[in-house]
């Protein structure tokens, strides 16, 4: 047990307050004795803040005040997470409100992983369990090969722990700034500091499109921006593609 790394897990939410609840109840069960928990609202104005004010004095820190969008809270919830340890020696997790881990030894299954070095690793991603509307069961997601990433991400931020130390989103990027940090991380500390773990870690629900598959054109224009660090011709090819076929 001593081993085990610091980890906050942070819940970035806006006007959630159909869904908060099960997302907040699954961390409290988490069985990892060294974690912190942060619930970082973005001024809602429905009954979220009710239910963050249900389990008040369970959470490490909670606020809630206006943004400028999602991963700005991100950014914000993470410097808040080093000030209140005092470091940033240690790990964080951001749970969507909606989402919930998939049971509730998730945390220590992760950081028990023998295979991994925690002293050395940035970015760890996991498997996402989807569960699609109307259907019974459970869609596996796991993560692609790390060696994917000079051309797409290899994992999403919603199943992704990363370190305090490098977490800091661009906001130059709306939809791919959790893109633009693995790959910042890919090329300038190397593949090695990033890996992926064969565990279940979020349930997420299928209700529909999600913000990057209704933009996809933004997202590919995103990425492309994020991989002109590094022209080659096949970047060459696809922002060709992009720009004048979508």
């Amino acid at each position: 047990m001593a081993g085990l790394p610091l980890l906050t897990v942070i819940t970035v939410c806006h006007n959630n307050a159909d869904v908060l609840e099960g997302t907040i109840c699954s961390v409290l069960e988490q069985q990892y004795p060294r974690l912190n928990y942060i619930v970082w609202d973005g001024s809602s104005t429905d009954g979220t803040l009710d239910i963050i004010r249900k389990f008040d004095e369970r959470l490490t820190f909670w606020s809630s005040e206006p943004n400028q969008g999602t991963y700005d809270a991100m950014n914000q919830a993470a410097r808040k997470a080093v000030e209140l340890a005092g470091t940033d020696d240690q790990w964080l997790f951001f749970l969507y409100a909606g989402d919930r881990f998939w049971n509730e030894k998730v945390l220590m299954e992760v950081f028990s992983y023998e295979q991994l070095d925690y002293h050395r690793l940035k970015m760890i991603g996991g498997d996402v369990m989807r569960r699609k509307a109307g259907e019974e069961g459970f869609v596996a997601e796991p993560p692609r090969p790390v060696s994917v990433i000079p051309v797409e991400p290899a994992f999403g931020i919603a199943s992704a722990f990363v370190r305090a130390d490098v977490c800091r989103f661009d906001l130059d990027y709306p939809l791919g700034a959790d893109y633009a940090l693995q790959y910042q991380l890919y090329h300038d500390v190397g593949a090695d500091c990033l890996a992926t773990v064969d565990v279940p870690v979020i349930v997420a629900e299928d209700e529909g499109l999600d913000a990057r598959r209704l933009n996809r054109r933004i997202v590919k224009g995103e990425y492309l921006g994020v991989q002109s660090q590094h022209i080659s011709w096949r970047w060459v090819k696809e922002y060709f593609k992009w720009r004048f076929f979508g």
